[in-house]
Order: structure tokens, then sequence, then C-alpha cells
């Protein structure tokens, strides 16, 4: 809401703006933006059509409305205003990842896995094509696909960990009907964790989920590959000793009371017998 206050003044002059910047195009846009992403979209829209009765309006007026129906859940009139831009502009990206975002919203998931997968082919740079595009595939029951395309986010990308994390949290979440991941996703996931630079919290966080799935394998009666998992022999009392390490670092780390409190408990009870 800030920005949209600081905006507001610059459109009114106030602040010793000069009247080139209060009646430029640009910073009306850039108001009609920040009302939407603060969820203003009555004032929005006012914003909008004071920029679309102007001499110089252009496309960014239709893909501002289009933003603005999304924001709103209109899903057709969304898809008809980034329709509109891509026709305008059919060698742009960024409305195809808008469609594709629409269509998502909309239950087409088989339409947003086209747009998603375009995307993120022809340009790397665009990050949240790759997520949306494990979600649908996800949402198709592909695993496989959803991992290939997370781990494909480049390294020198600021979403890399993100990415990276969610992979690891795939392969470790059982798929629809199944008791637990296999041996091989628990391996990967173990390697996947293994390459991160995590900070303390995160890193014994994602160490729990993956040692509990592996408990949760055995729980299941099926084996585990040979070796070792995240510093663990693959035995439930191994496992179960490395997940009690991580429950009581993570309590260790938390200033949350309560919380720490929780994960003790889960520490003991985790823990396996020491004296039979």
């Amino acid at each position: 809401m800030q920005l949209v206050g600081v905006l507001s003044a610059a459109v009114a002059g106030q602040q010793g703006t000069p009247p080139a910047v209060a009646g430029s195009g640009e910073t009306l846009l850039a108001l009609v933006r920040a009302r939407t992403l603060a969820g203003d979209l009555p004032g929005a829209a006012e914003v909008l059509a004071k920029v679309a009765a102007r001499d110089d309006a252009d496309w960014r007026v239709t893909w501002y409305q289009g933003l603005a129906n999304l924001a709103a859940n209109l899903h057709v009139s969304a898809r008809d205003s980034f329709d509109e831009v891509y026709d305008f502009l059919p060698g742009e990206l960024a409305p195809k990842l808008a469609l594709a975002f629409t269509a998502e919203a909309a239950g087409d998931q088989l339409l947003a896995t086209r747009y998603f997968r375009l995307v993120w082919t022809v340009d790397r740079s665009y990050v949240s094509a790759a997520f949306g595009l494990a979600r649908t595939l996800l949402h198709a029951g592909d695993r496989v696909g959803a991992i290939e395309a997370l781990t494909r986010v480049p390294d020198t990308s600021s979403y890399y960990l993100a990415a990276q994390l969610a992979a690891i949290r795939i392969q470790v979440a059982p798929p629809t009907g199944y008791p637990c991941v296999s041996a091989a996703d628990l391996a990967e996931a173990g390697r996947g964790v293994g390459r991160l630079k995590l900070d303390q919290t995160t890193l014994q966080q994602v160490t729990t989920e993956v040692l509990k799935a592996a408990l949760t394998r055995l729980s299941a009666r099926e084996p585990l590959d040979a070796g070792q998992l995240l510093g663990c022999d693959t035995t439930e009392r191994a496992l179960r000793f490395g997940l009690e390490r991580s429950y009581r670092a993570q309590a260790q780390l938390t200033s949350d009371r309560r919380r720490r409190t929780e994960l003790v408990d889960m520490a003991n009870d985790v823990r396996p017998s020491t004296w039979s």
C-alpha cells in the first residue's frame, strides 16, 4: 500500500513531482499495477480507464486489463485480453506465460501445460514457467516430468534452491495410491540434498522429510538401497537415530518455545529403544 500512496501522490503532482512525470502514461500504468497487486481492483480499473482514454494508449491497456481480470478470477475475460496482446506481440513470451497462468487458474491443465512448456523450452530465464509446468505435470500424475522441469532451473537463478527443494519434496512424497516412494527416489533425494548449500534450518527440515519417507518405506516392508542416506545407514534403527538428531537440531535452532517443545517430543517419540 505504501507504493500505491507514493504513486497516487506522484499522479496528483504532489511532493514536487514534475508535471511531465505526473501526467505520464508510464506513471499511471505503474499505479494500475500497484493497485492491482494491492487488491484494489476498482481503483486499478478507475486509473486504467483514464489511460485508455489517452491519445497515446497502446496494447499495455489491454495487458493490464488482463492482469486485473485474472486477479478478479474473470478467466474468460483475462484470456481474451491476453489473446489480444498475443496477437499484437506474437513473438513475445510474456503473453504466452500469462495465458498459461490463466488456463491453470481456469482449470484447463492441458492448455496450461502446453503454454508453460513452450515458454520454459524457449527461455530458461522464465523460472515461473518451470514451477507452473511442474504443477500441471504433477496434476496429471507425471512426477518424473515435474521433477525434471524443476531440476533444469539454472543455478544462476535466485530461485534455484527453491526449485531444487521442490523437486526433492516431490521425490519423497508418495504418488497417489502408493504407500511410499521408491528406493531410487529416496536415494536421488538424498544426493540432491547433499549437493545443495543450505542454511541449517532448511537443511534439517528437508533431512527430516527424507528420513521420514525412508522410514515410511521400511514400515511398508519395502527395502531401501544399501549404503547410507544422509549419513545414516539404511536400517530402521539408524534412520530413527538420524531423524531424532534432526528434530533435536531443529529444536535448538528455533526461537519459538512451543515449537521447540513439539520438536523435542517428536525426537523422543522416534528415538529407538537403546536398552534391550
